[in-house]
C-alpha cells in the first residue's frame, strides 16, 4: 500500500479535466462554419456555368433545318423549291458564319431539273431582343443539276444569295426563323452561254444548339 500512495497521487496531478461547455461550443461553431461554407461552394460552382450557350454569343454553334419557295423575277413559270440542312458558328456576337447543303427542285421553261446546292454565308443580327431578332445575310455557293438550268444554260452553276429577316425565340434556346432573299443562278460565263436566273425566294426554318 505504501508503494502505491505515491502512484496515485502522481497520476492524479496528471488528469486534465474535460470542460463539456466549452466542448459544446467548439461542435456549434464548426456546424456553423460548415452551414455558412455550403451556399459559398454553390455559388461558386453557378459561375462556372459556360455562357457560350447563350443565343448568339461568340463560340456558339447551332443547326437549322431550312426551306425555301422562290418565283423567277421574269417568267413567273420558273418556280425553284430549296430544302437544306445548315450548320451556323457565331464568329462574334450576334454574327454568324453558316454552312449549307441543300437540295433543289427546279421548275422551268424546257426540262425540269434537280440537283444539289452547297452554300457558304455571314448572317448578322444586327438587332437582337430578348425573344427576337432581325437580321441581314449575304452569301454565295455551287450548285450540280441535272439539267441545264435555265434553259440553254449549264448544270454547273454559281450561286449568290441576299435577304433579310427575323429570328424568334420558340423556347429551349431553339429559334424560328423566316425571311426574304435575292436568288441568283449562272455560270459565271465558264461556258458559251451564260443565261442568268434572279429569283424571290421565301423561307422559313428552325435553329437548335449542339
Amino acid at each position: 500500500m505504501l508503494y502505491l500512495l505515491p502512484l496515485l497521487l502522481t497520476t492524479q496531478d496528471l488528469t486534465i479535466p474535460f470542460n463539456v461547455p466549452a466542448a459544446s461550443t467548439l461542435s456549434m461553431n464548426l456546424d456553423s462554419l460548415y452551414n455558412d461554407a455550403e451556399p459559398i461552394a454553390r455559388v461558386q460552382f453557378d459561375d462556372q456555368i459556360p455562357l457560350h450557350t447563350e443565343w448568339g454569343k461568340k463560340g456558339s454553334k447551332r443547326w437549322d433545318v431550312v426551306a425555301g419557295y422562290a418565283v423567277d423575277t421574269e417568267e413567273t413559270e420558273n418556280r425553284l423549291v430549296r430544302i437544306g440542312f445548315e450548320i451556323e458558328h457565331f464568329v462574334e456576337n450576334n454574327l454568324s458564319l453558316d454552312l449549307g447543303i441543300h437540295l433543289l427542285d427546279v421548275e422551268q421553261t424546257g426540262k425540269d431539273a434537280m440537283g444539289l446546292n452547297a452554300s457558304v454565308q455571314l448572317r448578322w443580327h444586327f438587332i437582337d431582343e430578348d425573344s427576337w431578332s432581325m437580321f441581314v445575310e449575304g452569301g454565295a455557293g455551287l450548285v450540280r443539276m441535272g439539267a441545264n438550268v435555265p434553259a440553254g444554260g449549264s448544270t454547273f452553276n454559281f450561286t449568290i444569295q441576299l435577304g433579310s429577316g427575323f429570328s424568334f425565340d420558340a423556347g429551349n434556346n431553339s429559334r424560328w426563323l423566316v425571311g426574304v432573299r435575292w436568288f441568283h443562278i449562272s455560270n459565271a460565263n465558264m461556258y458559251t452561254n451564260n443565261p442568268t436566273r434572279d429569283s424571290v425566294m421565301l423561307w422559313t426554318g428552325l435553329s437548335f444548339p449542339y
